[in-house]
């Protein structure tokens, strides 16, 4: 549990300070170029949700009033897998999720009332670090489901396998 408590206070420090970095050197919509073609730094304000969906719904209370909603109820499905799982990928992939999602929608949204993002990949939303623990977290998280079923699975098989041997 304090690996990944610590993932989340290191997951919100990193995007905290970066989003800082950027609106302290940077004006808004000022774009520097990284890497030619690939990787620009663009400061953008998100007052949507993720990838800037309902960015320009007019109706910014409503949206946060759904993050917050949305933020809680996908918290507690969280927290109780947390406590029943003990892998390092779970582990640190629901490290990197919880602050990723607290970095954005608690911290960002409810104090400042928009997300600064800042990374801007060809043919991609604008996006921060937040968003791309979130993303891998999210992932790692599949990718441990997908491995642990797999392993229920020849378990299960190698079991009815061998009551079928016993009973035939």
């Amino acid at each position: 549990m304090i690996f990944q408590w610590s993932i989340v206070a290191l997951v919100i420090a990193a995007d905290q300070l970066t989003k800082y970095l950027v609106e302290t050197k940077m004006h808004l919509w000022q774009s520097i170029t990284v890497v030619k073609g690939f990787l620009n730094l663009t400061y953008v304000r998100n007052t949507g949700i993720g990838f800037s969906l309902f960015a320009n719904s007019g109706r910014t209370a409503d949206n946060i009033v759904l993050v917050v909603i949305f933020s809680i109820i996908t918290g507690l499905i969280i927290f109780s897998f947390m406590w029943k799982e003990r892998n390092w990928l779970f582990n640190l992939s629901m490290g990197l999720l919880i602050g990723g999602a607290i970095s954005n929608n608690v911290i960002s949204r409810l104090f400042f009332g928009f997300v600064i993002d800042f990374i801007q990949l060809p043919y991609w939303p604008v996006f921060n670090v937040a968003d791309s623990c979130v993303v891998a977290g999210a992932v790692g998280i599949g990718l441990y489901f997908l491995k642990r079923d797999g392993k229920n699975a020849k378990r299960h098989k190698d079991r009815v396998e061998s009551h079928d041997e016993r009973s035939g």
